[in-house]
């Protein structure tokens, strides 16, 4: 008789806990469903391999702060990174939307030592997308570059949606198969504090057009794959939030004080995108784009700033959509081991591909008391144009390989010469100017080239030359050499 009270007793107990476990589901639902579900967003674009940031590599100390106005690189990156992860580890994505490589001597390791998508994912990005330049030497070096950082250790999530593949050519073969084993993806899902987010990426028509070295490897529409892809994410794998990275870009038209571009295209044709992530145009979006109901931003160029979204989702849809750009700049104390890591590759650098040829990382080469630029908005008046086509007429009638004139297009120009505070000009900022390409004997930077041609032949080019100076653009071309006149009528 004794034992009945204290199972009942029992019973009672459990059916309360039971109660009290049930309440707090419901009071946590209440919660989510009050309040909404956060998320944040860190993301960059067209980080162009400067691991070392930009301005003059002589003055660049992350390490310190406060000392130089280096803005970017990685060790300061991975701070920034850092310090907001540990503000909300559970709900923090980190992005790249493409042209995460070439531009600086670092690409010149990468198919040796994939070092800066294994650094990528140490530093913590979650998801990459690919650019034109990643397909800069070509589908085969890209698929080695990416099986090297494998290698390495983890390497950020590739979302990749719209290459296509040849089926005549082996040349993307090994790239083919990095889809089959999971490498690429064409798009993932993921959860992120209690939502599912779908992510996919896009290589852009006009990205497409100059990436001349990803044959065999095409791309397919656009607008097209974004909408396909857009709705599976939402209709089949019930994704709360879509994310594309994309690799299309935008451009600001100051006349008429608008945004336009691929981005804004595929808002509209795709309004199942959540948010875009925009790249390739290297365009800075102070405020967020809204087309539609598609949020649209991009971080400009060279990390030298870094995207930050915070945001609610709450009744199916996001709501308190905030967007800020961060300075990555002096202010910010580096990471340690990330610039450890940086300084052992320059030492890789000097020993194999500088010193044969008379060179190290951090010797002086010049002198500078101003800025030398590349204006787009005002191509005609750069001094630095006129001077990288004096200086290479110089080198060529220096080395016993003289030619009558010399010409350089605008568009191989790809970072300015700053004096800084010291004027001091190294061997990676010089590179950093005209970084792409790649010579004979893996010599980096694109070869010189010498072709004959008639004095009837010259008038017919300059001819060209000065009509089409006009329209501007990557075509836009400096020489040296010649002089010319003309008849404006």
């Amino acid at each position: 008789m004794s034992e009945l009270p204290s199972m009942a007793s029992k019973l009672l107990t459990e059916d309360m806990k039971t109660a009290n476990i049930s309440i707090s589901f419901f009071f946590l639902f209440l919660v989510l469903f009050s309040t909404g579900q956060k998320i944040t967003i860190l993301h960059t674009n067209d980080l162009h391999s400067k691991l070392t940031g930009t301005g003059p590599e002589f003055e660049y100390s992350p390490l310190i702060v406060n000392n130089d106005k280096t803005v970017g690189g990685f060790a300061r990156l991975a701070t920034i990174f850092k310090q907001e992860k540990e503000k909300f580890p559970e709900g923090t994505l980190i992005l790249d939307a493409g042209d995460f490589l070439m531009g600086s001597l670092f690409q010149t390791a990468e198919e040796e030592t994939g070092f800066q998508a294994s650094l990528m994912q140490k530093m913590g990005y979650d998801f990459i997308t690919l650019g034109n330049h990643e397909f800069d030497f070509g589908p085969q070096t890209l698929a080695k570059i990416i099986k090297t950082a494998g290698n390495n250790g983890e390497i950020p999530q590739i979302v990749a949606t719209n290459l296509v593949f040849s089926k005549k050519s082996a040349e993307d073969d090994e790239l083919h198969q990095m889809f089959s084993d999971g490498v690429i993806q064409s798009f993932s899902v993921i959860n992120k504090n209690g939502l599912k987010i779908g992510i996919f990426g896009l290589m852009g028509t006009d990205a497409e057009s100059v990436a001349p070295s990803s044959k065999p490897v095409t791309f397919s529409n656009p607008a097209k794959k974004a909408r396909k892809v857009a709705r599976h994410l939402k209709d089949k794998e019930i994704a709360d939030i879509v994310i594309l990275l994309s690799h299309c870009g935008i451009g600001y038209d100051k006349k008429n004080n608008r945004y336009y571009g691929e981005d804004i295209e595929l808002a509209k044709k795709a309004p199942e995108i959540d948010i875009i992530i925009g790249g390739h145009t290297h365009t800075r979006t102070s405020e967020f784009i809204k087309t539609g109901n598609t949020y649209i931003v991009q971080t400009g160029s060279y990390g030298a700033e870094v995207g930050k979204i915070s945001m609610n989702f709450k009744n199916g849809k996001i709501t308190d959509f905030r967007f800020e750009l961060l300075p990555v700049n002096d202010q910010v104390k580096g990471d340690l081991e990330v610039h450890r890591q940086i300084e052992d590759l320059i030492k890789h650098i000097d020993r194999k591909y500088l010193w044969d040829v008379g060179l190290t990382y951090n010797q002086i080469v010049g002198k500078t008391g101003f800025d030398l630029t590349l204006d787009y908005s005002d191509l005609k008046n750069s001094n630095l144009g006129g001077f990288i086509a004096d200086a290479t007429n110089f080198y060529l009638t220096s080395t016993g390989n003289s030619a009558d004139f010399c010409l350089v297009a605008s568009g191989t120009i790809r970072e300015n010469l700053v004096a800084g505070e010291s004027g001091i000009i190294s061997v990676p900022d010089v590179f950093r100017v005209m970084s792409l390409g790649k010579g004979t004997n893996n010599v980096p930077g694109y070869p010189l080239t010498r072709i004959y041609i008639t004095g009837h032949e010259t008038k017919q080019l300059v001819e060209a030359l000065v009509m089409s100076r006009n329209k501007g653009g990557d075509g836009f071309i400096y020489f040296s050499g010649i002089k010319i006149w003309i008849d404006s009528e």
